[in-house]
């Protein structure tokens, strides 16, 4: 063998490898929650005509799917923190969210009585787990992440906390702005993203808030 097909077969080879690499399904999952929280952020500003359950039921169901896949993608990247995270959100968002939503909008059509409560326990412990996410990840996270991690897992807990009871409606307008601030500051996240996915430096996030 010449040594200028040695060298064409170690460049195939590590161009193989390279490709058999797994790929960073971040910016797709971060869209996926942004698209749910514009639609939650929809609702609560009163932007949508008509009945919106089922319809924002249905969506999450539609994302149950591609957040499951990239939570194992994360798995098996060796990514616990992100893989357990949004498996999390999977189950949160897309599963218990997504049927209970669809159920909630047929119960509200033809008439059936429901415990609208049941979900609030879910989203309560869906906003503390954040938490722990962002002190593993605070020395290394951009600051636009924290701040998106940040308002998500408060918009978790009130919100759950507003559906028991416990907090008066008054704070679903904080709620809301939680929700705007989850939607600017994940879809900017998601862009970069992408960006950085593709070999682009990306677009300004800011560095961490400490090292």
């Amino acid at each position: 063998m010449t040594l200028k097909e040695l060298n064409h077969n170690k460049a195939e080879i590590g161009t193989f490898e390279k490709n058999e690499r797994l790929g960073d399904p971040g910016p797709a999952l971060t869209f996926i929650f942004t698209m749910l929280t514009m639609e939650f952020w929809g609702i609560n500003a009163g932007i949508f005509s008509g009945p919106t359950m089922i319809s924002v039921g249905v969506v999450q169901i539609a994302c149950f799917i591609p957040y499951l896949i990239g939570a194992i993608l994360f798995f098996l990247k060796g990514d616990s923190v992100n893989g357990n995270i949004f498996l999390i959100f999977g189950t949160l968002f897309g599963g218990v969210g997504g049927v209970c939503n669809t159920l909630i909008g047929f119960a509200n059509i033809m008439g059936w009585p429901i415990c609208t409560q049941m979900t609030a326990l879910p989203y309560i412990f869906g906003g503390i787990s954040i938490f722990p996410v962002l002190w593993v990840i605070h020395k290394a996270a951009d600051k636009v992440t924290v701040i998106c991690y940040l308002a998500a897992a408060f918009f978790l807990t009130l919100t759950g906390l507003v559906s028991l009871n416990i907090l008066s409606g008054s704070w679903n307008q904080i709620v809301q702005w939680l929700c705007l601030t989850v939607v600017i500051t994940g879809f900017y996240s998601c862009l970069n993203g992408l960006l950085v996915c593709g070999g682009s430096r990306g677009i300004p996030v800011g560095k961490p808030f400490s090292k």
